[in-house]
């Protein structure tokens, strides 16, 4: 069963020659954690809007290939601001607003706000003006604001890049929880250390391309390391000329020294 099939998916923006996407073929089933790694432009921004079903409505461009829709998605931008419904003066009317589009009842929709509100660690936040909010917690609100819709697909674009580090560990066990539920998630993020506590595959995309799609231990091979993309204690390995295979977290690394 997959929540999010993308099979041959090709797309271009207007007036560009080269495709942004191309030839990606990937499912994401329930309780799926997928992350996608890859230097910038590599396409990866594009690929979560494609499984959104937003690019072609929003950026325009022109889609090939197969996407499977039913699911509901819900999507985190890069840039928390961005996603704010401009219509909300405090940050339980925010969370609540993508509920209430759904045309679901008050109860329900209390319910799911209060739960997610309590998630994201923000109920004394509720009262605020999403305005006054700094970045971090802007960030955390917009999470907040997909999860209070139910989404079967979580869509996470750089979910950390407004935290910190305490905020940024309290997200990552937060996606490890979605999983458990049931729900699947792609996710694509520079924070790549993160990566083998959280991700159950990776997705390297280069160009628009997958160039290689494996278990967490890719962040450790020596490909990806060339690229700037392996984590911190792999780079730091291989800066040293010590043997291959590399660490790829401290615990590794530590096992290997014994």
């Amino acid at each position: 069963m997959r929540t999010l099939g993308l099979d041959d998916v090709t797309f271009w923006y207007p007036a560009t020659a080269n495709p942004a996407l191309e030839n990606i073929t990937l499912d994401v089933g329930p309780g799926d954690i997928v992350a996608l790694v890859g230097r910038g432009g590599a396409g990866a921004s594009t690929l979560l809007l494609v499984a959104a079903g937003l690019a072609p409505r929003v950026t325009g461009g022109r889609l090939a290939g197969t996407v499977s829709r039913g699911a509901r998605a819900g999507i985190v931008l890069p840039t928390p601001w961005t996603q704010l419904s401009g219509m909300a003066f405090t940050v339980w009317d925010e969370v609540a607003f993508g509920p209430a589009n759904l045309g679901w009842p008050g109860h329900a929709i209390t319910r799911h706000v209060d739960h997610a509100l309590e998630r994201l660690e923000i109920v004394p936040l509720a009262s605020r003006d999403p305005a006054t909010l700094s970045g971090g917690e802007l960030q955390r609100v917009i999470i907040a604001g997909i999860l209070a819709m139910d989404p079967d697909l979580v869509l996470l674009d750089e979910p950390t890049a407004e935290l910190d580090p305490e905020g940024a560990r309290a997200v990552w066990r937060l996606v490890r929880s979605l999983a458990g539920e049931g729900k699947a998630v792609l996710l694509a993020t520079s924070d790549v250390d993160a990566l083998p506590d959280v991700a159950d595959r990776i997705v390297w995309l280069e160009q628009g391309s997958v160039r290689a799609m494996g278990e967490p231990s890719l962040l450790a091979e020596d490909a990806l390391c060339e690229a700037g993309l392996g984590t911190t204690v792999a780079d730091l390995w291989r800066a040293a000329a010590l043997p291959a295979p590399y660490p790829l977290t401290v615990v590794d690394a530590v096992q290997r020294w014994r």
